[in-house]
Formats: C-alpha cells, sequence, structure tokens
C-alpha cells in the first residue's frame, strides 16, 4: 500500500474525475458481492461502472490496486464507526456498530482481510488508526501511542479476520462480546497504571 495514489484528481474541482473514480468503486463493490475477486475483470468494472475502458487505467494501474483505494476506504470508515460507538457509549456493545457494518458488507470484508491483500490490510489498519489517535482524549494516557496503536489495530484486524473464516451464521453477538472484551474494554475502562 506504498503506492502513491492515482485517484486524487489533479483539479480538486474536477467533478467529472470524483464521479468516474465514485463510480468505478460502487460497479466493484457490487461486483465483488456477486462473485470472487479472480473472476471480475476490468472490462466488468468499466461497464458496471459506465466509464470507459481507458478511464479505468488513468485512475488506476489495476484491480488491486481500486481494491487498496477501496480497502483504505473501508478502513477508515470501520475505524470510525469504532471509535465514535467508543466516545458515544463507552460500555458493552461498543463494537456492535462496527461489527454490523462488517455484517453488512460480509463478502467484501472477507476478499480484504481473507485474500491476497491481507498483509496490506493491518498495514493499513495500523495506518489509519495512527491517524485517527491524534484526535482527543484517551482514557489510558499511560499507554504509549506507539505501542497502543499497532496492538489495538491488530486485535481489531484479528479478530475480524477470524471471523470472516467463521461459518456466516457465526452469531455476532458472540463477535461484539469479543471485540468489547479483548478490545474496547481495554481502550475505554480507566486503569490506574504508572510506568514511572
Amino acid at each position: 500500500m506504498a503506492r502513491p495514489r492515482t485517484t486524487k484528481p489533479s483539479k480538486p474541482d474536477d467533478a467529472r474525475v470524483h464521479r468516474s473514480i465514485q463510480a468505478l468503486r460502487e460497479a466493484f463493490l457490487e461486483l465483488i458481492e456477486q462473485k470472487a475477486l479472480a473472476d471480475i475483470s476490468i472490462r466488468e468494472i468499466t461497464d458496471t461502472a459506465g466509464v470507459s475502458y481507458p478511464t479505468f487505467f488513468r485512475r488506476f494501474s489495476g484491480k488491486e490496486e481500486l481494491l487498496e483505494d477501496i480497502a483504505t476506504s473501508e478502513v477508515r470508515h470501520l475505524l470510525s464507526l469504532g471509535r465514535n460507538s467508543i466516545a458515544g457509549r463507552k460500555r458493552a456493545g461498543s463494537g456492535e456498530h462496527l461489527c454490523n457494518y462488517v455484517q453488512e458488507h460480509r463478502k467484501l470484508w472477507t476478499t480484504l482481510l481473507t485474500g491476497g491483500a491481507a498483509s496490506a490490510m493491518r498495514e493499513e489498519f495500523i495506518r489509519v488508526a495512527g491517524e485517527m489517535s491524534q484526535a482527543g482524549p484517551r482514557a489510558n494516557p499511560w499507554l504509549p501511542l506507539d505501542l497502543a496503536v499497532p496492538f489495538t489495530a491488530s486485535c481489531i484486524f484479528e479478530i475480524l479476520t477470524w471471523w470472516m473464516r467463521q461459518p456466516e451464521d457465526y452469531p455476532l453477538e458472540n463477535v461484539i462480546k469479543l471485540l468489547d472484551a479483548l478490545v474496547i474494554d481495554t481502550l475505554v475502562r480507566p486503569r490506574g497504571i504508572s510506568l514511572d
């Protein structure tokens, strides 16, 4: 995921570029709900998006880069749901919004977390969590941020990856309990620890 993004328009006011990128993202998400990543062609993506084949390559080098672009957006959205739940509720069940979102988009998240992009997804979780950690006070400021960010992001990533490998009827409530016990409680419950 270290490649520079081609999805940023050269002119911030170029609405056409934004529309074509959004159309490609939406088409890809629609297709990933219907079939495996390996079975999706770039021609299918462009046809579904209603954009020309060359337009795709002006924005992305291939479907893997489009997937990475979507992954960045999805991770940011997912971690934002988790952060907002924690800030708003500060109790058990805070992972519910996050888990419901993943459940609603299970096919995409299965692809993102268990497919070939898994290691890049882990890095993306840590990168986005690092960016988001700069906002607001923390319940446990004694915990070094450079440890808290990768630890928390990795825990969320591992729980979700494990979940995506379970049968689809695995109880959502169990995943919420795991997330609350292993991640959210650790973040939200203040602990009187000093590392002096």
